[in-house]
């Protein structure tokens, strides 16, 4: 492999990883003019790896996992938004609104997380975002026509 030809890719890498050893000063400013020079005209591998030769190995950064609670929490905001409306049914004209909130954040949910539980959660909280918005209509019809129902007798 070392006299494979480079890419472009390639001689940006080693300029670099040049570059980090000048800033750790394990090059002075001519030690990395002279080499990254040779970096640009570098034909081959081997070439390249002679100019890093005599550098450490590049430390890879420890960075921690980042964890995406997108769909866990859309999941249960679905759920809940879903189920509130049920005591809620009877008290207040605005029944539907949390059936939306059910039903939008259910959507959201389902396409933000591939894990069964989440979807499965997600689906329950649109389901019962649903019937609460169904269930609101219904309520509705049924005011409208028994005030339509005593207004003409």
């Amino acid at each position: 492999m070392n006299d494979l030809r480079v890419s472009d890719r390639d001689r940006e890498a080693v300029m670099a990883r040049l570059g980090a050893a000048t800033a750790e000063g394990r090059l002075t400013l001519a030690e990395f003019d002279d080499r990254s020079g040779q970096a640009y005209a570098a034909k081959t591998y081997r070439e390249l790896e002679a100019l890093v030769a005599d550098l450490p190995p590049p430390q890879r950064e420890h960075r921690s996992p980042v964890v995406d609670y997108t769909g866990p929490v859309l999941s249960l905001l679905a759920l809940a938004a879903g189920v509130i409306w049920m005591p809620l049914f009877p008290h207040f004209d605005f029944g539907a609104l949390p059936g939306a909130a059910g039903v939008v954040f259910g959507l959201f949910a389902i396409r933000a997380s591939a894990h069964p539980l989440c979807r499965a959660v997600a689906v329950l909280g649109l389901a019962g975002g649903a019937v609460g918005m169904a269930l609101q209509v219904a309520w509705i019809a049924y005011q409208v026509l028994m005030y339509a129902g005593h207004s003409m007798l």
